[in-house]
């Protein structure tokens, strides 16, 4: 675009003001854009064009970037927030609307926190600790975590570095009136210089993030990493990007783990790219860089560094650092009972296997290994430790909790939530302001009413999302810099720390001649687990790499689609096992046995049904334009019928 129709200079030195005028409203689609925008499961994201901030075609861009922040700096200085920090990874832009963000706040005199200049990328983990350790009243990170690189992301937090919550419609109700007021009679948006001096580069919470991850992973399991590599073991980390690549590096170091060529842990894709090095971009098709996804992990170049021996275990974190996978090698004769047991395998060689894990089983495992490293640490000896989980994660994690009980003095407490971290993070919240308060005993409740009961200090095991999200707690609360703040747990997705205890655990297994697969599969034994086969359906809702009145079109499809199915599913809700079964039966094209229902519910924000031993859930993504369709049970060929057939419902979008 010519310079002449750019709005402002980025990072230039000297105040600037730009104006939203009537006619630019009209131009850019503003006021239906204002109409939809909304905070959602993880903020803003929406459509950008990579080569053009400026471009006002899509709906992420300068102009629409400057009216929300606007919103946001307004509403900051109305409640009287002194200081923000801005962040964010490695996407198309992100500097440049950092330094928007950070001109925007300064002009109104809002303190704001960025990283040092050697240093500017900042996985969201690190932004949530840092605002709750260096007791800002806010931040934000410009992410879209694993969506293609072609949207942008907006996500905003409160000062315990939870996603925004008590402010998040207001933020949206008054980017409207911004809108309103620019159609009516123009709307000039200030900027600082970039060199102002409430704009601080000097955001560094590394040291005392690593002195709370050793907290949460115990010290021999760590200890086990230095042991391993004596015997030859190697990690591989794949940061997809890059931005993981320089935090991530730090943190292991100060950890004592070597990183680098020749060391127990190297980093792959670790330079800079907002383009992903065109991870997930298969037969021209960008399927986004979430690590559970096989377009991702099955070409990373994790099979050939694991089959020439050059890796034992490959780990992948997406580009801001808050979900993780791995690709894992295993005796080629586990390879039967792995993939019995519902692990994905591919051949390697004849001696071995590769077996691939999703979230929720590799999340099952780190509870497992917490679990028993508590136990044999004596940290069920004064707590009683939560065990949380979303609606659509796999139950076998909460098992593992109920079967431990037994021999832990009731030590565990599980809890269900809606999607979406900022659930778990008033769930915590809830949590540390009754622990304050000493109330006893603490009481927590979920969406459908149901109590969980601490009777002695409550502490966070796991926090665990289905999509690949999940924090720790450590066994001493989290402090702030100057004491004035006491935190249970992060208060945001956390793969570091789950990449962490994850490699302990490889380190563990490679020196007991074991592997991942072994560990599973000795797992689900020793909990007796019932919830085995888990599987998530994604359908397509519409193309979102469409621009113009292509995009309008399709989203309206999608969107009628979305909202029948919804609306379907949510008239199910609290009838009768038998109307439900007739309702379900009746608009499937090729009717299959239900297992007995016996409830159905609205799980926050989707429908669930609990069938016996089995369960479904319907929801709508928040992040991406997709329906989940989920199912998990006993017996792999049930779960994988019964979701094809739900997933298949002949309903009426009229």
């Amino acid at each position: 675009m010519p310079d002449s129709q750019r709005l402002y200079t980025p990072f230039a030195a000297a105040p600037e003001a730009f104006d939203i005028t009537p006619e630019l409203v009209e131009r850019a689609g503003l006021l239906p854009w204002a109409r939809s925008f909304k905070l959602g499961t993880a903020g803003y994201r929406d459509l950008l064009d990579p080569d053009d901030l400026f471009n006002l075609e899509v709906p992420f861009n300068a102009m629409t970037a400057a009216l929300f922040l606007t919103a946001r700096a307004q509403l900051a200085v109305e409640h009287g927030l002194q200081s923000l920090h801005v962040g964010g990874e490695v996407r198309p832009h992100t500097q440049e609307l950092i330094d928007l963000a950070a001109r925007i706040y300064a002009a109104s005199g809002i303190e704001v926190y960025l990283r040092p200049p050697d240093q500017k990328t900042t996985p969201i983990w690190l932004s949530s600790f840092g605002v709750f350790y260096e007791e800002l009243d806010g931040g934000e990170n410009f992410t879209a975590s694993h969506s293609q690189y072609f949207k942008g992301g907006w996500k905003p937090m409160g000062a315990d570095g939870g996603q925004l919550m008590d402010l998040a419609a207001a933020i949206a109700d008054r980017v409207r009136v911004l809108v309103d007021q620019a159609a009516a009679e123009s709307l000039t948006i200030q900027l600082a210089g970039a060199d102002d001096e409430r704009v601080r580069r000097d955001f560094d919470p590394v040291a005392p993030y690593v002195a709370v991850l050793r907290e949460v992973v115990p010290a021999d399991l760590l200890a086990a990493v230095g042991g391993a590599a004596q015997h030859g073991f190697t990690a591989a980390f794949c940061t997809e990007g890059g931005s993981m690549g320089a935090t991530a590096g730090r943190v292991l170091a100060a950890l004592d783990i070597a990183v680098g060529d020749q060391q127990p842990v190297f980093f792959t894709h670790a330079t800079e790219d907002s383009r992903y090095h065109g991870i997930g971009v298969l037969e021209g098709v960008n399927h986004g860089v979430d690590p559970g996804k096989w377009q991702v992990y099955k070409h990373v170049g994790a099979q050939e560094l694991l089959g020439s021996g050059k890796a034992d275990v490959f780990f992948i974190w997406d580009p801001d650092g808050d979900r993780f996978n791995m690709v894992t090698v295993a005796a080629a004769a586990l390879a039967e009972p792995a993939a019995a047991a519902g692990l994905e395998v591919d051949s390697l060689d004849d001696e071995r296997c590769l077996v691939f894990f999703k979230p929720n089983q590799i999340y099952f495992m780190m509870t497992a290994l917490k679990i028993q490293a508590l136990s044999d640490g004596g940290g069920f000896d004064d707590y009683q430790w939560l065990v949380a989980t979303t609606f659509p994660t796999s139950r076998s994690i909460g098992e593992i909790a109920t079967t431990a009980n037994e021999r832990l003095n009731d030590s565990l407490r599980t809890f269900q939530s809606p999607v979406g971290f900022k659930y778990f993070a008033a769930l915590v919240g809830q949590l540390e302001q009754q622990l304050a308060a000493g109330v006893r005993p603490i009481v927590v409740e979920d969406v459908i009413g149901r109590e969980t009961h601490f009777e002695r200090e409550p502490r966070v095991l796991i926090l665990a999302e289905e999509s690949g999200g999940a924090a720790l707690g450590p066994i001493e609360p989290m402090r702030s810099r100057h004491g004035n703040r006491v935190a249970l747990a992060a208060k945001e997705k956390d793969g570091m720390q789950i990449g962490v205890l994850a490699l302990c655990l490889a380190a563990q297994l490679h020196r007991q001649g074991s592997s991942f697969a072994d560990y599973y599969l000795e797992s689900l034994e020793r909990y007796d687990t019932t919830y085995r086969f888990y599987e998530r359906r994604d359908v397509t809702l519409f193309d979102e790499s469409l621009q113009g009145e292509a995009r309008a079109a399709a989203q309206r499809d999608g969107n009628a689609r979305k909202e029948a199915t919804v609306a379907f599913f949510a008239t199910l809700e609290g009838k009768d096992p038998d109307t439900v079964a007739a309702a379900l039966t009746r608009r499937m094209s090729t009717p299959i046995g239900l297992p007995p229902i016996e409830r159905v519910f609205h799980a926050g924000d989707g429908t669930l049904i609990e069938f016996a031993q089995q369960w479904f859930e319907l929801r709508a993504s928040g992040t991406d334009a997709v329906l989940r369709y989920y199912m998990e049970g006993r017996d792999a060929a049930q779960v994988s019928a019964l979701n094809e057939a739900l997933a298949q419902l002949e309903l009426d979008r009229s």
